[in-house]
């Protein structure tokens, strides 16, 4: 058996000093009558059975007290399996670990305070696969994209200043590692996260800002250090602490290089924070920058689940309460108005408690709907999320309210929160959600391109453009008698023939110094204004378009047919898979364990003695 809310047992303690109360009252009531009428009148005047039957009352009174108490701590046995699909993105880490990581100008120093960064944006991290690319001179896939944080933890711990032995700084490398370990089959935003100094001795990573943008990714960064600059501190043989020096014998200071990792991320679509002892600026760069970014299906597992028994409980603790209220201290079991309504009253709160025990995904629907409808949308956002938590902990499917949540979102002009709850809504396995919510998502997708186009932000107003063109091909295929679908495809795709003509010239200066500064006479431009494409059921419609909808959601969302609606209902088939034994298990993760110790001691680079470079650091 297990509980759900194990800690309200406790509660049960505190029903002991009710029943000794409860016991002291009536013996103190029981002898102060026997002070006040005689004692050969008393038995007639009050039967002896009529102690009993209270005494019987306070006991069932109690126990129904001790079963509510049960019953809210949701005693749980049997087993099912349920499929739970983890959606995320995939975070490649670029971490600096170079001499000039050894710097002490942020506490303990760079390197060491960027792995506590880490640690923290681990815990913020739902369902997101993560790998780590160490760089100095060279770099490698030191950890593989995965969703097991506590591997990656145990891998970022491993990582020190030399464990690339070719000193130097690379960062046009290192990014293109990155870029390989990505794969392209999923269509889930991709994040190249950068943490250094910014100092580069080698190439230009600016070059490859086209690729990543072709690719869908974004690079955010986060620079390491103070412009003022650090001296190096290194230990010499003798085990004394002195100062990295070049070749020439002078003492080098590192400084802080911050205008190669502001066009990386800018250019990218992505953003850049200055590291600070107080705030290391990660925390920042997930909430405002890769939380909202678009997620896709990585895996999918079945979990084992056990089914909750509190109703069983619950339903005693209320015949208890009805036996007790049936009672009649004087003539044993007669009706009593006054007691059926006391126990009326106490059944409808346990049947709340219940309710509050178990909550109702569509009943967080229904509210979310109606606030819409309200325009309350701030309230609907929160009803709606409510609502796919419930589900999801039911394991019910919450596509349906992932794209309320995205309707809403769109609403607030928040477009890439109501993009990536698009997504999770394309989970869906209802074909009219699924058309309606690629109608959605690609009128967000235009939003979004206009918004980026008056920015002057063009190659990627011109990505999101094309993201949307593809969202309404989809929702053609789906129902190729949808005329709205055909309008707003054929907007999007005048939309899109405008901002390539807009494009910049590509400037191709690999020779130069990365010292150019974004053309600032695309900003001046009078940008045209393209026709916006219709959303389905999201925006108003033309005038004299008498097929146009202006309801927010399709009509299986209505609050009337919420409870019948059968993805909420839906149950997964049993998993074809053999117990295993508590033996079997514990050999199979000493197994684990000894497979992951033998990776971890591959994974370690020790290539000999670091390769000479003019600049080592």
């Amino acid at each position: 058996m297990q509980w759900g809310n194990p800690s309200l047992l406790h509660a049960l303690w505190g029903l002991i000093p009710l029943a000794l109360l409860l016991w002291g009252l009536a013996r103190r009531r029981e002898r102060a009558l026997q002070q006040m009428i005689d004692a050969q009148v008393l038995p007639s005047m009050l039967p002896p059975h009529r102690w009993r039957v209270q005494r019987w009352r306070r006991g069932l009174w109690i126990a129904a007290l001790a079963l509510g108490i049960v019953a809210l701590a949701r005693p749980q046995w049997g087993e099912k399996w349920i499929e739970v699909q983890h959606m995320g993105l995939d975070i490649v880490v670029v971490l600096d670990t170079s001499n000039s990581m050894r710097a002490e100008d942020i506490r303990p120093n760079r390197l060491e305070r960027a792995k506590l960064g880490l640690r923290d944006l681990v815990r913020h991290l739902r369902g997101d696969r993560i790998a780590l690319v160490p760089f100095a001179g060279d770099s490698y896939l030191y950890c593989p994209l995965t969703s097991d944080y506590s591997a990656f933890l145990m891998m970022l711990d491993d990582v020190y200043p030399g464990i690339v032995p070719r000193g130097g700084t690379a960062i046009e490398q290192a990014l293109r590692r990155a870029i390989q370990s990505f794969d392209d089959d999923l269509l889930a935003d991709r994040v190249i996260l950068l943490i250094s100094d910014g100092e580069d001795h080698e190439g230009n990573p600016l070059t490859l800002v086209d690729e990543m943008r072709r690719r869908n990714i974004r690079l955010f960064a986060v620079g390491v250090g103070t412009p003022e600059g650090e001296l190096i501190p290194i230990t010499d043989e003798r085990g004394r602490t002195t100062f990295l020096r070049d070749r020439q014998g002078t003492i080098v200071r590192t400084r802080l290089e911050e205008d190669t990792l502001e066009r990386l991320a800018t250019r990218t679509g992505g953003m850049y924070v200055r590291a600070t002892p107080g705030d290391f600026g990660l925390d920042y760069l997930y909430e405002q920058g890769i939380a909202p970014l678009q997620r896709d299906q990585l895996t999918t597992e079945q979990i084992r689940v056990y089914e909750d028994r509190f109703i069983w409980f619950l339903w005693a603790a209320l015949l208890l309460l009805a036996i007790e209220a049936g009672i009649h201290a004087g003539t044993g079991w007669v009706s009593s108005r006054r007691r059926t309504v006391t126990a009326l009253v106490l059944a409808g709160f346990m049947i709340g408690l219940e309710s509050a025990t178990a909550a109702d995904p569509r009943q967080f629907l229904r509210d979310g709907i109606r606030a819409y409808e309200a325009e309350d949308f701030a309230t609907a956002v929160e009803q709606f999320r409510e609502a796919i938590d419930e589900a999801e902990a039911q394991g019910t499917d919450p596509s349906r309210a992932w794209f309320n949540l995205g309707t809403a979102k769109s609403r607030l002009g928040a477009w890439d929160a109501a993009i990536a709850a698009y997504t999770n809504a394309l989970q869906s396995t209802d074909e009219a959600v699924q058309q309606s919510t690629f109608m959605n998502k690609g009128y967000s997708l235009v939003n979004q391109a206009l918004e980026q186009a008056e920015q002057g932000d063009m190659p990627s107003a011109l990505q999101q453009a094309e993201q949307a063109l593809q969202s309404y091909r989809n929702a053609i295929v789906l129902d190729p008698a949808d005329r709205e679908a055909k309008i707003n495809h054929e907007r999007t795709q005048r939309l899109v023939e405008e901002l390539r003509e807009m494009q910049p010239p590509p400037q191709e200066q690999p020779d130069q110094q990365p010292d150019d500064s974004p053309d600032e006479g695309e900003d001046e431009q009078e940008q045209p204004q393209p026709d916006t494409p219709q959303p389905d059921a999201a925006d108003e419609p033309e005038p004299g378009d008498d097929e146009a909808d202006e309801d927010p959601t399709p009509d299986d969302l209505q609050p009337d047919a919420a409870p019948d609606d059968p993805a909420m209902d839906a149950t997964m088939p049993e998993p074809t898979m053999d117990e295993m034994t508590e033996e079997e298990a514990m050999l199979l993760l000493d197994a684990l364990r000894d497979e992951e110790q033998e990776t971890r001691d591959q994974m370690r680079l020790q290539l000999g003695e670091p390769a000479e470079v003019e600049k080592d650091w």
